[in-house]
């Protein structure tokens, strides 16, 4: 008996089993180019039954047996009908291609877990297509972004190779948090922060360098509340969602592409020569009433014999060393990528391999990145569907010295022209007590970053039914970071044996979120779907101070590391965890596809804040009215399109230390009595919490002439308040400084995009035109119960300053110069002149946030040929040219810049740009030994347009049936030219940063900076 129940319910499983999989229409829905549609309405006329397609482009339809209407509805794309009969039991594949409609209005866009229609959102959102990624040759991907879309602030990093952007979306909303905006790579908030290593060598790591940019399918930039509420407390510095390619065409297609090309910098300074200097320097110690020649730094001192300063001038007159040639040549660059794509029936698949080689312009500097992707999407059964992505990095900078650190840097400050690269044996020339020479320390040390990197997520889908789906995903970012350097026997004074060391980083970081999502239509009009989630986030960062190597006769090897007999000196080890906890909720409802609310909230808890604080609620609300659906608007034949949208909501920002709100306690090698004692190191605060921006948001998009012209305009403001300060304490207390949440901080502004189809569809010339312009005006409103000098500015002079631009110089006011006596004048705070320069008569001098920022581009297509323009310019805005003051101030140990030329000499110079010559501070009202001149002569206006891009491109035509599908070629230039009247190396400049409150208060500092580089392409482009 107990058999025979068991065989009945078997049976009866199976029965019900095959009931649920009955009379089932299935298949992919692609566009004309056989990419697949998500959110296509895929119906039955005949029942009304109705489902959407997935990310994939997938959708499944349970029906009765009979014969069936199905129509396929995207807005923007030719509706389709299909009739189809089915028989009992029967599962009818059925794959739809649909024609394009109104194109613009109905581009797909990535939003926080999951996708919408464009003509869907209620948020502002900024679409960059993968293609944009690849045109302009960049050291990481980030900085293709600049110039592509309105909101978005991108500063190219130096001509480092491998360097880093710095990115703003609307503005700077913090003072000591992080401003960066959250990366999300295919769902996966990665591991982005840029001060693993500090600023170890004048360069902060670039954690974003893993990304391939042939890899990526679309960028979204998410910039109001509505599109980033969803990620609550990340989303103040608005969310950056990448999405890496999957398959699409089908069956087999490869892509391939080969660029090769070289680098130049893209400007030099004007260092003055041997003669120069030498003449300058004379100059300087006859104003100082000296007598005879001067003396040299490095070679002789001002108590020597005349006779000796004499021989030791003749002697520098001998040599004329360009330090900056001797460091800079021509980069070679190589890039190979391949890209591999597979769909079958159920199964798709993308496959990449890239390999970049990346000479910098500077002798020594290399970037290589290897890398592999693989995505697969499996359609397990009508219910089940599996996707999974996964990538490795393998990369190798090669290190250089850079600003302060010295190499190029120094080629631009100690190392003086009249000193030989080397001496009258052949080695290599050493001052300043043996331990300066850049050639030399490019040439006998080794220094390399080496960072591999995993990323893998799996999510799985499940179909409820035709209103209820489930979604789980699983994911981790692994990161290896090592700094390793080899320093040989007697490059620095007093070492007397070869060594090595590493400073190595471990960063895991677990992420998992499941949702659970409801769609529905109601009575044909009103569309309603609901998304419910909770995520969980954990992060784990380990390493050393330092493990040193002695001995080792190079870097130190995989096999040395592991070997027992190499003997290693560990420094001290440290591990840092973070963890966020989330739930979320997304409520869309939308009536005949042409009105739409949409409520979001996200409350999150991070063990990054207090005891007390641990949650915070984060939630949003947008509308959306597409006016020209309505009867009033029928009339109106040139206006295609026109929707308003509104939102409003809170956002956080919890980028700040993880131990920010812990007392940390330290224990001493040694005290009374040699017993080891516990002594506190920082202060505590249980109450910390996240910054809260509110924001307000509203927008109009237009389409005119059938989309040949396409605008949005947009408003904005976004309120900041308890804002993360780490402010200074008394030193009496024993600390110096502790975290706290006060003040607030303020941006509004106006976006502007266009895009324009120039002439007619139908000639054969095509010319379009892309511009966007954002004006933002950023403004501390408070700071509390703090004082501006409790908040420092980093190293850069600048300051906070209530109702200023949060990142303002703040600087002693330069008055001009005495056409009698050549000395400078300063003005104090009463607005009158002295010759004291005293701190206390610091003053705003202009801030380094530009008030507009954007980019245009022009494209222009005649049969198989193409050519594109891209400019990109920055207004409003200063800079800072912090290494200016020794380059053109009291002479120094410094080579000086030419500018210095145009200087008082003699009782009635009145119309010079600089002060007598002078090696004595005192002259400038500076006190002995300070050199340091931090004045408002040294603040340019940073106004530029730079040509950032300049493409020519044939596109081969090819046989029908050709195994080859598509063969390019193109010709491409970087940075031809930039048009500024910063009269330093370069007004679009990101420095290295000592922490996150450096980078937001010090923009538009230059110290020494290396230039960006001129680059020049070919690439060639096969796909088959």
């Amino acid at each position: 008996m107990k058999r025979l129940y068991t065989a009945i319910t078997i049976l009866c499983i199976a029965w019900s089993t095959q009931l649920a999989q009955a009379q089932t229409v299935k298949g992919t829905v692609y566009d004309e180019t056989n990419q697949s549609l998500p959110g296509v309405v895929v119906k039955d006329q005949v029942s009304g039954v109705g489902a959407s397609t997935n990310i994939d482009g997938a959708y499944s339809l349970s029906l009765i047996p009979g014969t069936h209407t199905i129509e396929f509805i995207l807005i923007g794309y030719v509706t389709q009908t299909k009739e189809i009969k089915l028989e009992a039991g029967q599962v009818l594949e059925l794959d739809v291609k649909l024609e394009n409609d109104i194109k613009l209005t109905e581009e797909v866009v990535v939003v926080g877990y999951g996708v919408q229609r464009k003509r869907d959102v209620t948020g502002s959102i900024t679409k960059i297509d993968g293609k944009e990624m690849t045109k302009v040759p960049v050291p990481s991907f980030e900085a293709a972004l600049q110039g592509k879309g309105a909101g978005i602030q991108v500063s190219q990093g130096s001509g480092l190779a491998g360097s880093g952007s710095l990115v703003r979306i609307r503005g700077i909303s913090s003072i000591s948090a992080g401003g960066d905006p959250l990366y999300v790579v295919d769902g996966i908030p990665v591991t982005q922060s840029p001060f693993l290593r500090g600023n170890s060598g004048a360069m902060n790591n670039n954690p974003l360098t893993f990304l391939n940019p042939n890899d990526i399918e679309s960028i979204e930039v998410l910039k109001d509340a509505a599109a980033t509420g969803i990620y609550g407390s990340r989303g103040a510095n608005g969310v950056v969602l990448i999405t890496t390619k999957r398959g699409k065409q089908k069956g087999l297609s490869v892509d391939l592409s080969v660029r090769v090309g070289t680098s130049t910098a893209a400007s030099k300074p004007n260092m003055m020569t041997t003669e120069e200097y030498l003449a300058v320097r004379q100059e300087a110690w006859e104003n100082d009433g000296g007598t005879g020649y001067t003396y040299l730094p490095g070679l002789s001192v001002a108590s020597d014999l005349p006779s000796v300063r004499e021989a030791k001038y003749k002697e520098a007159m001998k040599t004329n060393t360009n330090w900056f040639d001797e460091l800079t040549g021509i980069g070679i660059k190589q890039s190979y990528n391949v890209g591999v794509g597979y769909v079958m029936k159920n199964f798709k698949m993308y496959a990449g391999l890239g390999n970049e080689d990346n000479g910098s312009y500077i002798i020594g500097n290399r970037f290589i990145r290897n890398t592999a992707r693989l995505n697969v999407d499996w359609q397990v059964s009508d219910k089940l569907a599996y996707s999974a992505g996964g990538s490795y990095t393998n990369s190798v900078n090669h290190r250089v010295d850079a600003a302060w650190s010295g190499g190029i840097g120094e080629a631009m400050s100690t190392a003086l022209p009249y000193f030989p690269v080397y001496d009258s044996t052949g080695d290599y020339y050493m001052w300043n007590g043996g331990n300066s020479n850049p050639v030399a320390y490019r040439d006998l040390r080794k220094w390399v970053n080496v960072d591999k990197r995993v990323i893998t997520n799996h999510a799985l889908t499940y179909v409820i039914n035709k209103y209820w789906s489930l979604r789980g995903t699983a994911s981790l970012d692994y990161m290896d970071q090592s700094e390793m350097k080899f320093l040989p026997e007697g490059i620095n004074t007093g070492q007397t044996q070869n060594y090595a060391e590493k400073f190595p980083n471990w960063v895991t970081n677990w992420n998992s979120n499941g949702t659970i999502n409801y769609n529905r239509t109601y009575k044909e009009d009103h569309h309603v779907s609901l998304m419910v989630g909770s995520e969980i986030q954990k992060s784990t960062t380990r390493g050393y101070s330092q493990i040193k190597y002695p001995l080792l006769t190079d870097l130190p090897t995989a096999s040395e590391i592991e070997d027992d007999t190499v003997t290693a000196q560990y420094g001290n080890s440290f591990e840092e965890a973070m963890t966020f906890t989330s739930v979320f909720a997304r409520f869309n409802y939308s009536i005949k596809d042409r009105y739409y609310v949409q409520v979001v909230n996200r409350a999150d808890a991070s063990s990054k804040f207090g005891t007390e604080s641990k949650w915070g609620n984060f939630p949003s609300a947008s509308v959306g009215w597409i006016m020209s659906e309505e009867s009033f608007m029928k009339g109106i034949k040139k206006v295609n399109f026109l929707k308003l949208r509104a939102s409003w909501g809170i956002t956080g920002n919890a980028d700040i230390p993880r131990d920010a709100q812990y007392e940390k306690w330290s224990l001493s090698s040694g005290g009374y009595n040699g017993l080891p004692y516990r002594y506190q190191t920082q202060l505590g605060n249980p109450n910390l919490q996240w910054e809260n921006s509110r924001v307000l948001d509203a927008a109009l998009e237009v389409g005119l002439l059938n989309d040949r012209i396409t605008t949005t305009i947009g408003v904005y403001q976004k309120k900041t308040t308890e804002v993360l300060l780490q402010y200074n304490v008394q030193t009496s207390t024993g600390f110096t400084n502790v975290w706290a949440n006060a003040g607030e901080i303020k941006n509004q502004g106006v976006e502007l995009t266009i895009h324009s189809n120039n002439l007619h569809p139908k000639r054969k010339l095509q010319w379009t035109t892309d511009l966007n312009i954002s004006r933002n005006t950023n403004e501390v409103v408070s700071i509390g119960e703090f004082t501006p000098d409790a908040l420092s500015g980093g190293t850069n002079d600048s300051r906070v300053q209530i109702g200023k631009p949060v990142g303002s110089f703040y600087l002693v006011q330069f008055a001009g110069i005495d056409p009698e006596n050549g000395r400078p004048m300063y003005y104090d705070l009463n607005g009158d002149t002295t010759y004291t320069y005293d701190l206390t008569n610091r003053q705003f001098a202009g801030a380094g946030i530009p008030k507009a920022y954007g980019g245009f581009t022009n494209t222009f297509n005649y049969k198989n040929w193409g050519l594109s323009f891209f400019m990109v310019y920055s207004l409003g805005s200063k800079i800072f040219d912090s290494s200016g003051k020794r380059q053109m101030g009291v002479v120094t140990d410094w080579n000086m810049r030419t500018d210095v030329f145009d200087r008082w000499r003699a009782p009635g110079d009145s119309d010079t740009q600089f002060a007598k010559l002078t090696l004595n501070e005192n002259t400038y009202g500076l006190q002995t030994g300070n050199p340091w001149w931090n004045t408002t002569l040294f603040i340019f206006k940073a106004d530029y347009l730079r040509l950032k891009n300049v493409n020519l491109s044939y596109h081969f035509k090819l046989k029908e049936g050709s195994a080859i599908r598509g063969l390019a070629v193109s010709l491409a230039a970087s940075n031809l030219f930039v048009i500024t009247n910063f009269p330093g190396l370069d007004p679009e400049l990101v420095r290295d940063f000592e922490n996150a409150q450096d980078r937001n208060l010090s923009p538009n500092v230059t110290y020494l900076t290396p230039p960006q580089e001129r680059s020049y392409y070919i690439t060639l482009n096969a796909n088959f």
